[in-house]
């Protein structure tokens, strides 16, 4: 499951009384074959307002039925919707208890929706009794559709029952079981059953019971009765323990018989147990809130520290699963699975695994919409499990949270995710201390196992280094915080930082990392009535040196960010960071860009959206920078992108001064596009080009279009080697240079992301001459396909010319191929010992001869030092074999055993003579 933002379905009207007011809410039910069903709907009765319905699934008011100033509701409302079997019309029925009356609200719309729906509303009057009504329910009966399908259950304080018919006309009978009078107890929940539902988990191992209610509707064939479960305690106490509650459970017939029958034929008692005491302590009894989950027959409690569960299937009510924290103060837990619970606490609204005491998914309090009033609490009200939406209210506010997994896999929707893992509620322990604390030196805790601490001076040397880290990044002293890590890393005297290939443990790492960045609620967002989902990443310190050796070792990158800030939120779970989030805190915090770059050229290995994130920043700053153009004094600065006349006169690079600064402003520039497309490459095409599509705007990629094609002209790519670059721009600016392959690749990926579509829409057929911005941007475009298929063209050429070079060095190559390592940085060293010898290079092994009046050139042999003889000293010529002589290796492997040994001063000798000799010329004279 995940937690996402709580989005507003509603504003809830105010009670007429604010101070003494109250809003009860409850789910409204279907009726089909004497089957209740939950509809995506709500119920809200508002003291001295109305009683409002509202949809979940498509947020609305579906209708309002108004009440006296004066009416005060004793407990939720109870409403249905049911279809008429004569005329396909629409019945709703609410009804509501009041003070001292029962009220009912009735409407009925015909079945083709055009005429105004006829609403009429009665009233029945309770005069036996003084104890206000806590529940008010429907029992499913008979199918009769003149005398209703159903009737009302209203239940009292005091235990009392009550039967009314549909109408409210007649009562069908009112008692007080024997049962629920024994002793001075207050009924405080109630909870109406299907029989079908009881006897599949209720009844499950008590089939006496199931018998025991079923009673006679199983000879008869008559409808099933409904099960009726309360709960009560004493009355009087303000703490209670939890041994005093009392449970019982009550069969009601689906018809009431009108003759005069004893209480055991009108409300047959079933079961009677207490609850298990809860470790001997006693809770509030106001702060009590019941539920009970009819799938598993588990009975919920929820209170200010915590949430504890029942099964009542057992033959003695048992607590399956227990979960309380001591130091909260939650204001409502709800159950939203077997293993998962939703609590809003005094910080926080959290999900929260009952079975490994985790944490799984949390937003803070305060991100709340803003429609919502701060200083009152969240209540949750109902979980909605095909739509995996809590609806809660906080104020006048109906809330509604979406547990819809992140990880839900595709073309499986009906198959719900499995929570309740270990591996989810492994590092999110509530009870857990983070590692990063101070480490006790009595006995080795998890945090010493975790930083990889063996000895007390280890233990003191990292209490240290956290509370000195603390107190730099709390005061913004860059220099002290290298200092600290330096001293924490250095071996004796010596100040040194591991270098890449020596270990370090990555707790240490997440927790400077964790003090270098923080997180933040991106306040971007205009919209006020959802919470801020997303978070945003700032650097709160930059010490230099310290992230310099991060960028080294390859951890400073965002997947140990997030990590770092996820352990240091604990026990709040952050929302998953935004792909960007960590570049745009590098560009917020070094404008420049050098820090960015830095990061880029490191060893780590980005994502390609983050990456794409990136190039878009690198673009924006190269809008803003100009270039100079051939003739300064009749043509205009172009922009480095797009080639465009720039309107910002000063950009242009006419003075001296915005001249010298230049160079270094195109160099920033140019290293952190290349890099980054180079970065990109790395990745697969189909990725690269989604990326774009997804991060940058069709402007962006005819921008990063326009460099790419810069690239290959200043490459050499597309022109021929006597001509000169198109541009201004020397070569040292543009480093590093990207090569070939990574510019087509890129241009494709950029070319693909703007799509058939985009291309097609500057047809020539659609453009008509103009000045307007729209055509000349679609005649730069059309210029832009002409120039870009004359340099695929000029590339082309320069393919076959290589292509046709190859073919004549084909030779020259595959005698450089065959030639190892080794012998090619021999002889390279050896080549620059004889050029620091001599200035020339030697040619007294060649000579030159007349034969018959020809001129011939001979070359002497090469021997084994390479001096002299008839070989080729001048390494003008290759050997026959075309291959490369290759020494005898120093070592060998031995066959028996797989050890590599040293080979023998003669043994080497021995293979060296068994070698097949070099070839070797001799000049034949005629």
């Amino acid at each position: 499951m995940d937690l996402q933002p709580p989005s507003v379905l509603a504003q809830l009207p105010r009670p007429l009384h604010a101070s003494t007011g109250k809003t009860h809410i409850s789910e409204v039910y279907s009726l089909a074959n004497a089957k209740k069903r939950k509809r995506y709907e709500v119920a809200v009765a508002v003291d001295g307002e109305a009683v409002n319905l509202y949809n979940i699934q498509n947020p609305k008011l579906v209708t309002s039925y108004a009440v006296p100033p004066q009416s005060l509701f004793s407990c939720p409302p109870c409403s249905l919707r049911r279809k008429l079997s004569k005329n396909s019309g629409v019945k709703r029925q609410t009804f509501v208890a009041l003070k001292k009356e029962i009220k009912a609200f009735t409407e009925e719309s015909a079945a083709s929706g055009t005429g105004a729906p006829v609403i009429s509303s009665s009233t029945f009057a309770i005069e036996d009794s003084t104890s206000p009504a806590v529940f008010v329910g429907i029992v499913p009966g008979s199918e009769d559709e003149e005398n209703g399908p159903f009737d009302v259950l209203v239940i009292h304080r005091d235990g009392r029952v009550r039967r009314l018919s549909p109408d409210l006309e007649a009562q069908r009978w009112s008692m007080q079981h024997s049962e629920i009078s024994k002793g001075d107890f207050e009924v405080h929940g109630s909870f109406l059953l299907e029989f079908d539902d009881a006897k599949k988990s209720l009844f499950k191992r008590r089939p006496d019971l199931a018998s025991l209610a079923a009673g006679d509707s199983v000879l008869t064939g008559g409808n099933e009765p409904s099960i009726l479960l309360l709960v009560s305690y004493p009355v009087g106490t303000d703490a209670i323990s939890l041994s005093e509650v009392k449970v019982q459970i009550f069969s009601i017939p689906a018809e009431a018989s009108s003759r005069s029958l004893d209480e055991s034929q009108q409300m047959r008692h079933l079961l009677s147990a207490n609850l298990p005491d809860l470790d001997g302590e006693k809770v509030n009894r106001g702060n009590l809130h019941w539920q009970f989950h009819s799938g598993s027959a588990g009975l919920n409690l929820s209170f200010e520290k915590g949430f504890v569960n029942f099964d009542l299937s057992q033959y003695t009510p048992a607590a399956t699963s227990k979960f309380i924290l001591e130091g909260e103060n939650f204001s409502s837990v709800m159950r939203v699975s077997a293993q998962s619970v939703i609590g809003a606490g005094k910080s926080m609204i959290a999900l929260y695994d009952t079975q490994y005491k985790s944490i799984q998914r949390s937003i803070v309090a305060e991100d709340l919409p803003s429609a919502a009033s701060n200083k009152a609490r969240t209540t949750f009200l109902n979980y909605f499990a095909k739509l995996d939406l809590v609806v809660a209210t906080k104020g006048n506010s109906l809330l509604a949270f979406d547990l819809a997994s992140s990880q839900t896999v595709s073309g499986s929707s009906g198959k719900r995710s499995r929570d309740g893992l270990l591996i989810d509620a492994i590092g999110r322990g509530i009870g857990s201390a983070s590692q990063w604390e101070e480490v006790s030196k009595k006995h080795r805790s998890n945090g010493a196992a975790a930083l990889g601490l063996t000895s007390s001076e280890e233990i003191d040397k990292w209490n240290k280094l956290s509370r000195e880290l603390r107190e730099c990044a709390k005061n913004k002293d860059a220099n002290g915080f290298d200092r600290a890590v330096l001293a924490y890393f250095s071996v004796g005297d010596t100040p040194a930082l591991p270098e890449p290939g020596q270990y370090v443990n990555l707790e240490v790492v997440l927790f400077v990392l964790s003090l270098i960045f923080s997180a933040g609620v991106d306040t971007t967002s205009t919209d006020k009535l959802s919470a801020f989902s997303s978070v945003n990443v700032n650097v709160a310190i930059w010490p230099t040196l310290t992230c310099e050796w991060l960028n080294r070792l390859g951890y400073l990158y965002p997947g140990n960010v997030e990590a770092a800030l996820r352990r240091a939120y604990k026990p709040r779970i952050l929302p998953q960071l935004p792909i960007g989030t960590f570049a745009q805190a590098l560009q917020t915090s070094d404008p420049s860009l050098g820090r960015l770059i830095n990061v880029l050229q490191g060893p780590a290995s980005f994502n390609p959206d983050e990456l794409a994130h990136a190039l878009k920043i690198f673009l924006n700053l190269a809008r803003t920078i100009s270039i100079p153009a051939e003739d300064q004094e009749s043509q205009s600065p172009k922009a480095l992108t797009n080639g465009e006349t720039t309107d910002n006169t000063t950009n242009a690079l006419t003075t001296s001064d915005s001249a010298d600064s230049t160079p270094s402003t195109l160099q920033t520039t140019f290293t952190g596009l290349n890099t980054t497309l180079l970065s990109l490459h790395a990745h697969p095409t189909p990725s690269i080009t989604s990326s774009l599509r997804s991060t940058l705007s069709r402007t962006d990629l005819i921008s990063t279009i326009h460099h790419l094609r810069l690239s290959l002209a200043t490459g050499g790519h597309a022109t021929r080697f006597t001509e000169t670059p198109p541009t201004p721009i020397s070569p040292h600016l543009t480093s590093p240079s990207l090569p070939l392959n990574t510019i087509i690749d890129l241009m494709n990926a950029a070319v693909d992301a703007i799509g058939p579509s985009g291309w097609v829409s500057i047809a020539p057929g659609d453009l008509n001459l103009g000045t307007s911005e729209a055509e000349l941007s679609g005649l730069r475009d059309m210029a832009l396909i002409a120039e870009m298929k004359s340099e695929v063209s000029a590339a082309l050429a320069g393919v076959e010319e290589a292509t046709l070079l190859s073919g004549m060095l084909r030779e020259y190559l595959r005698y450089c191929k065959s030639v190892t390592g080794d012998e090619r940085s021999r002889k390279h060293a050896k080549a620059k010992k004889d050029d620091a010898s001599s200035a020339a290079p030697s040619s007294t092994s060649v000579r030159h001869e007349k034969l018959n009046g020809a001129d011939l050139l001979v070359f002497g042999a090469q021997d084994e030092d390479g001096e002299g003889g008839d070989g080729d000293a001048s390494g003008k010529l290759l050997p026959l074999s075309l291959k490369a002589a290759k020494d005898v290796s120093k070592t060998k492997v031995l066959k028996g055993s797989g050890r590599v040994v040293q080979r023998s001063k003669r043994e080497m000798g021995y293979l060296r003579r068994k070698a097949v000799g070099k070839y070797t010329f001799e000049r034949l004279v005629v």
